[in-house]
């Protein structure tokens, strides 16, 4: 089945918690129901949860207990205080949205509570490509001229001084909803809600941007609650939208998130919002999950601000009509698979241009750029190359003498760090750990990406370059029964900061293999399928190698491999599934 390069891909590193760890929390567990086992105990300690009291959190997140106060933005008070006093007076309300899932699902949020309370809100969504990310003058002229007073942000306006101070002196009062990173100087806002913020004793840093909204959504209900107002909105059915939001935005799924997206998973499930069935509809049957936003759900949704207008995207969630929710899900289902061929093309190209450098093993960095690619689909393309050279990534789509720049990075890098560092050579900037955007004169290109590679020459080291795989435990084959996988399952939603658990097996036989998927003319791996059986016996399990069809194996021979067990549904039926993640010939 070929000749290898390398395999294993990834350095394996066996995670070793303390053993009496594991004790304690078995013991303090014995009364619940279902018990803590040592295996689950194990997957708990490699989370960071290290106490009987946090496990307790952690396994059972509940609504009443695990969301801190909105009053810890410090200015809830003040942003909640304006937006219903331009309901009272009928002020016009504008929402200025982000274009990505993220964005758009803030946004949503937005609108329907707003509409809830009588009120009209506009909406206002940048193009990607005419405007790009954040605030823009042009936009915040338009929106005074409209006669708008208020202007609510979703996933953006964390660095927009200049624009903000612009609306302010044009009569629009503006209130920040955002969760980027903020410069020094604070913001010439009417509000701000950021748990970024310096001064800000929300102690939860981790928010999406829908996040965020929906704890202005609390604090609105908590003040008219206040005011004697019995009718208010039930939030329970915004988690939906708080879920996409957040799972698609890849913040951390632990705290507020854990419990916001536990239970807005469920509302996901058993959803009669039209524009969510009618995503599930054309996304195809699959267990509602962590996966299930982030593969199906959440594409076809940023599909929209990719290539054409985000404004579908919202509309698509908050009509209330099924059949113009059927029409918008199918048009973002096809944009969404024009997006994927984009796609694969310039991630061809991209990967062509780096393997043929011939100093790239000594390269810390990869910069690219071309106006030939789409500015909406080059954030996915930098992922699929941190994922294959394990470097930090910037790809610029350029028009004429400008340029807009989507960036991503393994986690041992800090990527909005390492543009600051550059900022000399930017028109502007900002993002995250491990995501990032930035706009460019065409004629600096070149510099940026030496002071990049530069920058990342002083923080990377060689090894930093090889990518590991942290493994939880040694799990057998033979050991994998349906009391394992429900205790597994206990651990999800899955997501950044709390991966799927990796258990390692060894010496297990192959008994039959073929490669499946995959288009050898355009160059995209084929998957490796697999039936496997312990070394100690028993009946064979199914296994899944994404893009593995170059590894190493003999029918009949034995292997040492890295796998998720996962239930896998199709036609209806489910079963046992192992999702590979790395493999070597057993010695």
């Amino acid at each position: 089945m070929g000749v290898p390069v390398s395999w294993p891909k990834r350095r394996w590193v066996m995670r070793q918690p303390d053993p009496a760890g594991i004790a304690t929390l078995c013991s303090a567990a014995q009364s619940w129901a279902p018990p803590v086992s040592p295996l689950l105990a194990t997957l708990l300690l490699n989370r960071g949860v290290d106490s009987p009291e946090r496990a307790s959190a952690f396994l059972s997140p509940t609504l009443r207990t695990g969301l801190r106060s909105p009053l810890l933005f410090p200015d809830m008070a003040r942003a909640t205080e304006r937006i219903l006093r331009a309901r009272v007076h009928g002020e016009r309300v504008c929402i200025y949205g982000d274009y990505d899932v993220d964005g758009v699902t803030g946004s949503s949020q937005l609108l329907l509570f707003l509409r809830e309370l009588g009120m009209a809100p506009d909406l206002y969504i940048p193009h990607r490509t005419r405007e790009g990310y954040g605030l823009n003058s042009q936009a915040m002229r338009t929106i005074a001229e409209r006669g708008t007073t208020v202007m609510i942000t979703a996933d953006c306006g964390a660095t927009a001084h200049n624009e903000i101070t612009l609306a302010q002196s044009l009569g629009v009062d503006v209130i920040v909803c955002d969760h980027h990173h903020v410069p020094e100087q604070r913001l010439p806002a009417y509000a701000v809600l950021n748990p970024m913020e310096k001064a800000c004793p929300f102690s939860f840093s981790g928010l999406s941007g829908a996040g965020v909204v929906f704890y202005l959504l609390m604090g609105l209900r908590m003040r008219l609650r206040e005011q004697g107002e019995e009718q208010v909105p039930d939030l329970r059915r915004y988690l939906d939208l708080v879920t996409l939001g957040t799972v698609a935005d890849l913040v951390p799924l632990v705290e507020e998130n854990r419990v916001l997206v536990t239970h807005g998973l469920r509302e996901i499930e058993r959803s009669q919002r039209p524009g969510i069935c009618a995503l599930k509809e054309v996304s195809g049957e699959a267990e509602v999950s962590s996966s299930y936003i982030g593969f199906r759900l959440g594409p076809r949704i940023n599909a929209g601000g990719r290539l054409a207008e985000a404004q579908k995207a919202v509309e698509l969630l908050t009509t209330e009509h099924i059949e113009r929710a059927r029409e918008l899900a199918v048009d973002l289902d096809q944009e969404n698979r024009e997006r994927q061929g984009i796609e694969e093309a310039i991630l061809q190209n991209a990967v062509a241009t780096v393997e043929s450098w011939p100093d790239l093993p000594q390269r810390r960095s990869i910069v690219l750029a071309s106006a030939e690619w789409h500015p909406g689909v080059i954030g996915i393309v930098a992922s699929r190359l941190v994922e294959r050279f394990h470097r930090p990534t910037f790809l610029i789509a350029v028009d004429g003498e400008k340029g807009k720049g989507s960036g991503r990075s393994p986690k041992v890098f800090h990527l909005y760090e390492g543009l600051q560092a550059c900022a000399a050579w930017l028109d502007g900037y900002g993002g995250h750990r491990q995501a990032a955007g930035l706009s460019i004169q065409t004629q600096r290109i070149d510099s940026f990406a030496a002071q990049f590679e530069a920058t990342a020459q002083a923080r990377l080291t060689a090894e930093d370059l090889l990518p590991e795989t942290e493994v939880d435990a040694e799990v057998d084959l033979a050991s994998l029964s349906g009391e394992t996988m429900a205790e597994v399952r206990r651990l999800e939603p899955y997501g950044q900061g709390n991966p799927d658990p990796v258990f390692l097996a060894r010496q297990a036989q192959v008994v039959s293999a073929r490669i499946v998927g995959g288009n050898p003319l355009v160059g995209k791996a084929g998957h490796l399928k697999l039936l496997l059986r312990s070394a100690h016996g028993g009946r064979p399990v199914d296994a899944i190698g994404f893009g593995m069809a170059d590894a190493p194996i003999v029918q009949g021979g034995h292997l040492d491999l890295l796998y998720t067990p996962e239930i896998n549904v199709w036609n209806g039926n489910a079963s046992l599934q192992l999702r590979l993640r790395d493999l070597q010939i057993a010695h």
